[in-house]
């Protein structure tokens, strides 16, 4: 058995670079994850639930809400104080210190001197991508704060039985009213445009780009040019169907349709080659005999009455021998559940 400080000095020399391929980043870290879970005690466990986590992610938010982390790199991205950091935004130092002093505990700046640090490549990110730092805002704080602070009491109300009226949910419970989490999201745009950034953030950086895992070129093979080649079914911001024509430069124009609700697409900025339309997947398809019908993380939002008349209005408008339905999902697997799709 190596000796904790030989341990410890390995795991020191980890990072991104320790890995030739995503799938051995990946399994290195479930190994990780794994390890640290037993060597936890229980404490350690609630301690980062109830304290370390919210705190972590409210102070995150904070940053990027007074502009810290632009800022930081817009100056160079280099080491500084935090009141330094204070200074470029016009905030209280004391503030500062605070709010950096609890994110540097969980390693996500580091100190190099008293009160003195520089960012870590979350920081950069953050500050490069507004779409990822906005995860932190609609996704978060309007969807999943709210749900998950209620879902305990709901469930006990309903007498601990599994949900399956999609118009009888804890969101409905949380809101006091008979909108789906979908509705509610329309109704306020900048939640609703930052969930949908969330969702691009989700589909560019864990997740393999679908034309990777299907062969895309063979839906070119009989391709009638008179029909849409492929139909981004709720397809967000396009962030899924703009990979088909990097995948394939060729791609004729128009031929790629994007469909999703009408809040959803008010503030679209796409290429050209995409046709956009307005559609809500709960009522009948418009567009007939495409060549495909892409779906991506649609069918778990639902239960499966509402799932099979989503599916039934895709098929309704399919051209048997010719037309083809892609589901993109994530797959649970009954053993051994990996966390990021649990």
């Amino acid at each position: 058995m190596p000796s904790a400080n030989n341990l410890i000095e390995t795991l020191q020399c980890l990072d991104v670079k320790s890995f030739n391929t995503e799938a051995g980043r990946l399994r290195a870290l479930e190994a990780l994850t794994l390890a640290l879970n037993k060597i936890q005690r229980p404490w350690d466990i609630v301690w980062q639930h109830c304290w370390v986590n919210p705190a972590t992610t409210a102070c995150t938010k904070t940053l990027i809400d007074a502009g810290v982390f632009t800022k930081w790199v817009e100056a160079g991205g280099g080491d500084k104080t935090c009141a330094e950091l204070a200074e470029l935004t016009k905030t209280d130092p004391v503030l500062i210190r605070r709010l950096i002093r609890q994110i540097s505990g969980q390693n996500l700046v580091i100190e190099t001197a008293e009160d003195t640090y520089k960012p870590t490549p979350w920081v950069k990110a953050l500050a490069a991508d507004q779409a990822l730092a906005n995860v932190y805002g609609g996704l978060y704080h309007f969807v999943n704060v709210p749900m998950f602070r209620t879902l305990p009491e709901f469930l006990k109300q309903v007498g601990y039985r599994n949900p399956t009226d999609s118009h009888n949910c804890n969101w409905q419970f949380v809101n006091g009213s008979k909108e789906n989490v979908f509705e509610s999201l329309v109704a306020n745009l900048v939640a609703a445009r930052e969930f949908n950034d969330a969702m691009e953030s989700h589909s560019k950086y864990n997740l393999t780009p679908w034309p990777e895992i299907y062969p895309t070129g063979t839906l070119f093979a009989n391709y009638k040019l008179d029909r849409p080649l492929v139909v981004d079914v709720g397809g967000s911001k396009g962030h899924d169907l703009i990979k088909f024509p990097i995948r394939h430069p060729g791609t004729p124009a128009g031929s790629l349709v994007l469909q999703d609700l009408p809040g959803i697409l008010s503030e679209l900025d796409i290429l050209d080659i995409i046709s956009v339309e307005s559609h809500d997947f709960l009522t009948p398809q418009p567009v007939r005999g495409a060549r495909a019908y892409f779906m991506h993380n649609i069918l778990h939002d639902w239960d499966d009455k509402i799932a099979s008349e989503i599916l039934k209005h895709i098929a309704d408008v399919m051209e048997p021998g010719y037309s083809k339905l892609l589901i993109h999902e994530s797959i649970m697997n009954s053993i051994k559940p990996l966390a990021r799709v649990t």
